[in-house]
């Protein structure tokens, strides 16, 4: 991927004498074509009012909307796989010009599908009596025809969001954005679903507060002038992903800090200390090996990557542990740099970490929930190679390890292979799902149905995962649980002071890897 990237480079730089070359594309349409040597096709994109992008891109490895100087403003796709698909909602500069570049294999087929809309801003301008007392004090002052400018001082060299103390357990936490037309939205909200802020009278302050737990951890985005969009209910709600952005005052993000604006998650971390923590995570990686493979299923009849973390032992590592959405954990979250930390410092004995690429989007979604032919690949695969890689893998010291669709998917081979797989690390595990046309909760059933298997299970979820089908993935993993534990099994459940997000998993899998190697007892 090296490689690819200076080619990207030196197409970007390349533009504006190529760009009488590139495509102009209408407002709506379908290209297709295959890449040429350079691995490059360039779109110039209309300056149009204020607007949203809708658009499926197959065969794309990166994409860039650049603007007209061709500096990039947003990356839309970044190392994904050759044959990937990708589905992406953005939005171009108003009235100024834009361009697009796509980058992929030479030789490879590729597919742009789009549709460009002007539109207008949701109209959900609220209001509401602010509860935390320095908006309160700030109310008073701005009535009194006192200005925000001191305010917004404050904040950015304080940071946000704005925390102010509840009692010994509790924290008032308030996300502010400055300076929106008709609405802002809070994407990763504790209220578990994408909550409006509220506008303070006419000023320039929006806000929302929350009363949450005094360890809270959390990522989240803030969406400004969210568009409005033709289509289903989804299709309006998905519309957030057009403006979710990092919060500008907020300095704490992980990930990488050059990445724009919208690739950038914001963190809010109030827990004392962690494991897993934005230090631990940038500590290079010093004292084992990541090495990155190519695995073709026959099986899935597809090839993905799968990084592998060996740490440096006199003996071969004993444990194992294999983890689902392999890409996002090492790529942005660094897990490898934070267990090779640990496992030096001895706070975690050697481990072996198998990341597994889960490709794109319509395959996780496929693959993940439970597939038999995704198990059989793990079994009859991944195993057989692993241990032709150097890993061979006990049950008892083997662990399965995912979160959402991932952590179902932990459960679910274990179930279908209990003699290879002998524990569970799931977080926030997607538990209510159920394949079209049957009740909430199918994996739950099938172990309510099944043999007592020999499996351990340490099972996660935040308590802000409160909505959604079946209640949410906090109560669908903890009937998840009282089954298992009715049934027999060695099962804990972990509640987090978190949302849907990976600063929380990151920081569970520490935990539960800790419990399982018999660190900290369950």
């Amino acid at each position: 991927m090296k490689k690819a990237w200076s080619g990207l480079l030196l197409g970007i730089s390349a533009l504006p004498a190529l760009a009488a070359t590139c495509e102009r594309p209408s407002v709506q349409g379908e290209q297709q074509g295959k890449f040429d040597a350079s691995g490059e096709v360039c779109f110039v994109l209309p300056a149009l009012g204020q607007n949203y992008v809708s658009a499926t891109l197959k065969g794309v490895t990166d994409a860039r909307l650049l603007d007209e100087q061709n500096r990039r403003i947003r990356t839309l796709v970044e190392n994904g796989p050759a044959d990937g698909e990708h589905a992406v909602l953005f939005a171009l500069p108003v009235k100024q010009p834009s361009s697009l570049v796509l980058h992929g294999e030479a030789g490879t087929a590729w597919q742009f599908q789009w549709r460009m809309k002007e539109t207008t801003s949701l109209p959900r301008t609220q209001m509401r009596e602010p509860e935390s007392p320095t908006l309160q004090a700030l109310t008073k002052k701005f009535a009194a025809g006192e200005g925000t400018e001191a305010f917004w001082q404050t904040q950015a060299q304080q940071g946000t969001p704005m925390v102010e103390p509840v009692d010994a357990d509790h924290k008032r936490v308030t996300f502010l954005w400055r300076g929106a037309r008709d609405n802002v939205y809070l994407f990763g909200s504790p209220g578990g679903d994408h909550e409006p802020l509220f506008r303070l009278g006419k000023s320039d302050v929006w806000f929302r507060s929350y009363v949450v737990p005094a360890d809270t951890l959390m990522q989240y985005k803030l969406a400004p002038d969210v568009p409005r969009v033709e289509g289903s209910p989804l299709a309006q709600r998905r519309a957030i992903l057009v403006s979710a952005q990092a919060d500008p005052l907020n300095p704490s993000s992980f990930g990488d800090q050059h990445a724009d604006r919208w690739s950038r998650f914001s963190l809010l971390d109030l827990s004392p200390a962690r494991y897993c923590s934005l230090q631990a995570t940038a500590q290079p990686l010093a004292h084992g090996t990541l090495t990155r493979h190519r695995l073709t299923s026959k099986i899935l009849g597809n090839t993905r990557d799968v990084l592998i973390y060996k740490p440096r032992s006199v003996q071969p590592a004993r444990w194992t542990l294999l983890l689902f959405d392999g890409q996002v954990y090492q790529d942005q979250y660094h897990v490898a740099n934070v267990l090779d930390g640990l496992v030096s410092r001895h706070h975690l004995p050697p481990v072996n970490v198998v990341f597994i690429d889960s490709l794109d989007h319509p395959r996780r979604a496929k693959e993940l929930p439970p597939n038999p032919h995704f198990a059989d690949f793990m079994a009859h695969e991944v195993v057989p190679w692993l241990r032709g890689q150097g890993i061979s893998m006990q049950r008892q010291k083997t662990v399965l390890a995912g979160s959402s669709y991932g952590g179902i998917a932990s459960s679910w081979v274990a179930l279908r292979y209990p003699r290879l797989f002998g524990n569970v690390l799931s977080l926030s595990g997607s538990y209510w799902w159920a394949p079209k046309g049957e009740p909430s909760g199918w994996l739950t059933r099938q172990y309510q149905q099944s043999p007592l298997y020999p499996v351990r299970f340490w099972l996660q979820a935040g308590m802000f995962e409160t909505s959604g089908p079946g209640g949410g993935n906090y109560p669908t993993t903890k009937a998840f649980e009282q089954v298992l534990r009715e049934k027999g099994y060695r099962v804990s459940f972990h509640s987090s002071s978190s949302g849907h997000d990976y600063a929380a998993w990151c920081e569970a899998l520490i935990h539960g890897m800790r419990d399982f190697t018999g660190l900290r007892s369950q």
